[in-house]
Order: C-alpha cells, then sequence, then structure tokens
C-alpha cells in the first residue's frame, strides 16, 4: 500500500513539474492563425524530450532545426537526442536543419566548431547525404560574445569575420550556412548584408504578439528573414516549442540526391476536406517498388486545396536510403448547382460553397461560336442573369477560383442547363 501511495505521489509531481514549465500564455500550435502560402516549424533539443512525431505531423509542422549540440573551448557535446530526432524527422518526411549553440568567438575555435558540426553529420550516413539541402546554423547568443564585445576582447567587425569563418567551412563541405541570433545581436554586432550577398541564410529571433499572417516580416534592410522564430509558447502533447515560419520552401526539392523515378502521379480534388492520397508507382532503375516493403509515403498539406507533397521514404533491408519528394496540385471540388428558377428574361440559380474556393467564375455557352464565354466572377453561391429570351435554353457552367502562393488557379468546372419560361 505504501509502495502505491509512494507512486502515485511521484506521478502527481511529473505532472506539476510539466505544467509549471509551461507558459501561463502559451498557445496550441495546432489552432494558431496561420497562412497556407508560408511554411512553419519548431526547432528541438534534449529539452524536449522524447519526439510524439504522430502529435507534431497532425500539427501542419513543415520542418524542423535539431540542436546538435553545443560548442565550446574544450570542443563539441553532442545533444543526447541528436541522432535520434535526425531519424525520427527524417522517417516521417519532415524538413530540417541543425544548430550549434556557440559559446566561442576566436574565428579558429569558429573554424573548429564547423569542423565538429561537419564530423558529426557525416555520422549519419544516409539521413544527413542531402547536403546541399541542409542548413547548418551558428547559434550566436551568448554571454561569451556578448561580454567579448563589450570588454573589447573583439571588434564587431572581427565578431561578424568570425562567424564567417564557421559559414565559409560549412560551406565547403556544401551544406547550407546559416546564423541565428535574436534582433539586436543582429544589428549591433554582425552584417546582415554581408551574410546575404555571400548566400548565409538569416534565422532571426524576435517574438512579437500576435503574429501578423498576412504579412512578411521585414528586415531593415527591406529584405525578409529566410527563417523567422516568432514564439517560444506554442505547446505540442503537453510540451512547448520554439516555433518558426519560412516565407519559401525550406527545401529546394531540384537537388535531392534521390534518384527514384515516379510514374502515375494525377492532381486531385480536395473533397469536404479528407486527405488526398493520389496513388501513383515509383521506381528505382527499372524495378517497380512495391509500397510497405521498399517505402513508405508521407504526405503534407493534402486536406486543402493547393500543391500538396508527398514524400516517398526509401528503405532497403529494413535500412533508411532516401526520399524522394514529388509535387501534386489539389483542385476545388466541382460545385454542386442546388437550385434553378427562372422567368420569361432571367435564371436564377445557386451552388454550394466549395471549401478553399476564393471565388467563382460563371460562364455562358455561345451557339454561334461554340464557346463558353465568361461573363462574371463572384464571391456569393448565387446568381441572377437578366435581360434573356423568353422559352430559351441556356447551356451555363461555373468553376471554383483559388490562388496557391499568390498564383490563380481554377478548379473542375460545371456544366448545367436552364430554361426560361415561355
Amino acid at each position: 500500500m505504501k509502495k502505491g501511495i509512494s507512486a502515485i505521489i511521484s506521478a502527481l509531481l511529473i505532472i506539476i513539474m510539466t505544467v509549471s514549465v509551461i507558459p501561463a500564455d502559451a498557445v496550441s500550435y495546432q489552432t494558431h492563425p496561420r497562412n497556407y502560402d508560408f511554411h512553419y516549424g519548431i526547432d528541438v533539443s534534449k529539452w524536449n524530450d522524447e519526439l510524439n512525431m504522430k502529435k507534431i505531423l497532425a500539427c501542419d509542422v513543415d520542418f524542423g532545426y535539431i540542436r546538435i549540440g553545443t560548442y565550446d573551448k574544450s570542443g563539441g557535446h553532442l545533444d543526447s537526442r541528436f541522432r535520434e530526432n535526425v531519424k525520427k524527422f527524417v522517417e516521417n518526411g519532415l524538413e530540417f536543419g541543425v544548430y550549434v549553440y556557440s559559446y566561442v568567438y576566436k574565428p579558429s575555435d569558429n573554424v573548429k566548431c564547423a569542423k565538429w558540426v561537419v564530423k558529426e553529420l557525416k555520422k549519419l550516413g544516409n539521413y544527413t547525404k542531402n547536403k546541399e539541402n541542409i542548413q547548418v546554423a551558428y547559434d550566436i547568443e551568448d554571454a561569451v560574445q556578448i561580454n567579448a564585445l563589450k570588454y573589447k576582447k573583439i571588434s564587431r567587425s572581427g565578431m561578424h569575420k568570425s562567424v564567417m569563418k564557421f559559414c565559409n567551412t560549412v560551406k565547403k563541405y556544401d551544406y547550407v550556412p546559416t546564423v541565428y541570433s535574436f534582433e539586436s545581436f543582429f544589428y549591433d554586432n554582425l552584417d546582415i548584408d554581408d551574410f546575404q550577398k555571400k548566400g548565409v541564410k538569416i534565422w532571426w529571433a524576435r517574438w512579437p504578439k500576435p503574429l501578423n499572417t498576412k504579412v512578411k516580416y521585414k528586415l531593415n534592410n527591406g529584405t525578409n528573414p529566410d527563417v523567422w522564430q516568432f514564439s517560444c509558447k506554442y505547446t505540442i502533447n503537453g510540451g512547448y516549442y520554439d516555433t518558426n515560419v519560412c516565407y519559401e520552401s525550406f527545401y529546394d526539392y531540384s537537388k535531392e540526391t534521390s534518384k527514384l523515378k515516379v510514374k502515375g502521379l494525377k492532381d486531385g480534388y480536395n473533397l469536404k476536406g479528407s486527405e488526398v492520397k493520389p496513388s501513383f508507382k515509383v521506381y528505382d532503375g527499372s524495378k517497380l517498388l512495391k509500397k510497405g516493403t521498399d517505402y513508405e509515403v508521407k504526405y503534407f498539406h493534402n486536406t486543402r486545396s493547393g500543391n500538396a507533397l508527398a514524400k516517398i521514404i526509401r528503405y532497403k533491408d529494413g535500412e533508411y536510403v532516401e526520399t524522394k519528394t514529388v509535387e501534386f496540385l489539389i483542385k476545388p471540388a466541382p460545385v454542386k448547382i442546388l437550385s434553378k428558377n427562372s422567368t420569361r428574361d432571367e435564371i436564377e440559380f445557386s451552388w454550394n460553397k466549395v471549401k478553399s474556393s476564393k471565388g467563382y467564375q460563371i460562364f455562358e455557352y455561345d451557339p454561334e461560336y461554340k464557346t463558353y464565354d465568361k461573363i462574371d466572377t463572384v464571391k456569393s453561391t448565387e446568381y441572377i442573369h437578366f435581360d434573356l429570351e423568353a422559352d430559351t435554353t441556356y447551356k451555363m457552367k461555373i468553376r471554383p477560383v483559388f490562388k496557391i502562393e499568390g498564383k490563380t488557379s481554377y478548379g473542375t468546372e460545371t456544366k448545367f442547363k436552364i430554361k426560361t419560361d415561355e
């Protein structure tokens, strides 16, 4: 009995401790406002404990930064969950970069730091072979660097050049150099223009409230950061995460190293918000691979209209080999005509609202030229067509209008006929 009471008390303490570390103003990641033209991600380390990938994927997370560890004068110290987290991200189709928290500032130490990071990445084999898509971020924000500047152990320009030593070293090994810091450190001690000129990505930390999902955050030089860390208080599965937004795709899929071939992939249609999972065949050379044995598929952005992704995760003899990303388009479902009414000189019709649609184009058939001519674009789900001839059958069609990353596209057309009264 005493053992049972002790176990209950221990469990309660764990719950209390867990609740206590979550900020009172924490926000659920799954319900936070977002702009689906942007891409959202988290950054993770051992402090997030074991990742629940099912919960993370359910929150529409696109990418993440994984802490590789810390680096000080004694060398690198690997994050205890780094390798586990990389494997979980890759095997679940999530895009990732890595970051190292720095306690050094001298150029020679930063070169050593970069080489340590590259060495640890290489140990992961196939999981990190797609080097040209892996951002390697230098996290500079510690009191070590701040005090070195304060007490003039290094100048502002010297600090920038030292960070560039790290960036140039990782770039030499074909990784994507990235710098992370908070707003004032970037502006006061680093040269953003020089970073951008030399192809170094900017991962920017600033936590405003609330997040503006409609406007891209701009730096003082008028550009956008490559990734903006906008919060540290979003929750997933009881834990809270630093949260990021990326305005462009986090990966350049044209740089994927996979040679897998995909055939038969077709666009899909958004029906009642359910997942769209088009079928296709995957080949390794001339060999047709078997789903569930040779590979698995993870889908992203496949419950709404727009561009969706299928991540083909290839295994051989039970070991991860590579990932192939293919893109397909999800169009709004065609409208359904709900009502049709007429008088001698007008017709009136209505249709259902199509999810994700920004409006609807109305067309009328011209029997002389045998073409459908657009007569209007509306946002409502009903239309009245005036000044028509009595006792005449009119052929009409409607198609939904939607936007993908700012570009206009169209759904499937619905054709119907309606006759005016005598």
